[in-house]
């Protein structure tokens, strides 16, 4: 066995013994006891499944993963509403000692199906951040999902532009020459299309079979509630950043959150982008509660400015988290207990 080896396995047991002892526990609890952590979702499917196999893995969980992970969220967390924490941000409550909020991102059909049941198990409530625009889309495949697949593919991020360049769509050079940049202006640049227009440049690019519908439906989001708030993550989940018509996007999310009956003054950012000049736009559109996808707790210590938008940690089912039992423990509380606070 290798030095290296033998010093990353020595590292793991002190680990275990550490949080077996509650050392980490009691780090926390005296460290974080003054802040807020947001936990980010997005799909649980069931590991087994023909979804699981073709999703994307960074931001999938396991039915069972995720009930581990649920548990070790409510062993070391006061989980919070949304409603507790629009209370706190307006003065009118305080939070709990280190607090925790459940979010879920997009809106895809399988938080109704396999995350909602384990939240019930737990009594936890949780948000939903919904790019409005999926409730009412036709075909079974997001596109979102589908540009996912392009990308990953060998030179897909050459495909994708070459196939907006045969329908004239113009994608700006120099300072957006970095991938990510070049994949927000993509994304950005299909999201201002109808879904049809954006079918007919991605299906040629993909391979799957025909499945179920991904996303929810309008039909869906009673079955969400109560337990589960609705809230924005734009219309057409575009990185709002580099949206050539961002502030149009925001007011027709909001216009559909009140036609849904869900919080209208509250959203997330797509794709964690983010300006000042999309802060000003969201506040103008009447979201007076934004979160980003920053990976900082929220300071409670103190009165915050609700312009601010509130961190929130994506937390992953993969080394950082797991063993090969699975969810363990320690390491998934260093990967959350030692975040950087946000004051």
């Amino acid at each position: 066995m290798s030095v290296a080896k033998i010093m990353s396995v020595a590292k793991n047991v002190l680990r275990k013994i550490l949080y077996g002892m509650g050392v980490f526990g009691l780090i926390h609890r005296l460290r974080n006891r003054h802040t807020l952590t947001v936990f980010m979702f997005h799909r649980v499917l069931p590991k087994q499944s023909a979804e699981y196999q073709t999703a994307e893995k960074e931001f999938t969980w396991t039915i069972e993963g995720f009930g581990q992970c649920l548990d070790f969220i409510q062993r070391h967390y006061h989980i919070v509403s949304q409603a507790d924490v629009t209370a706190y941000l307006n003065g009118r409550q305080r939070l709990p000692q280190c607090a925790g909020l459940i979010t879920f991102d997009d809106g895809w059909r399988d938080t109704l199906i396999h995350a909602l049941p384990e939240l019930k198990k737990r009594a936890l409530p949780a948000v939903l951040f919904l790019a409005t625009e999926v409730i009412d889309l036709n075909d079974n495949d997001w596109w979102q999902d589908m540009l996912v697949e392009v990308l990953a593919q060998e030179d897909g991020l050459e495909h994708i532009k070459s196939a907006l360049a045969t329908r004239q769509c113009f994608l700006r050079q120099g300072a957006d020459s970095d991938r990510r940049a070049q994949v927000y202006q993509i994304t950005a640049t299909l999201a201002d299309m109808n879904d049809a227009e954006r079918q007919v440049i991605l299906q040629p690019l993909v391979s799957r079979p025909p499945g179920a519908r991904q996303m929810l439906n309008r039909a869906d989001l009673d079955l969400l509630r109560p337990w589960i708030t609705i809230a924005g993550h734009g219309h057409s989940h575009a990185p709002l950043s580099h949206h050539p018509r961002a502030r149009d996007d925001l007011a027709t999310c909001r216009a559909q959150l009140q036609a849904i009956g869900g919080e209208d003054t509250v959203m997330s950012f797509p794709h964690g982008a983010y300006d000042e000049t999309t802060l000003d736009q969201a506040q103008a559109a009447g979201f007076r509660v934004c979160y980003s996808s920053d990976p900082t707790l929220v300071s409670t210590s103190s009165a915050r400015p609700t312009r601010a938008p509130l961190g929130r940690i994506h937390i992953p089912e993969n080394e950082w988290t797991c063993d090969e039992q699975g969810i363990a423990a320690e390491k998934l509380a260093t990967f959350l207990f030692s975040r950087p606070i946000e004051m």
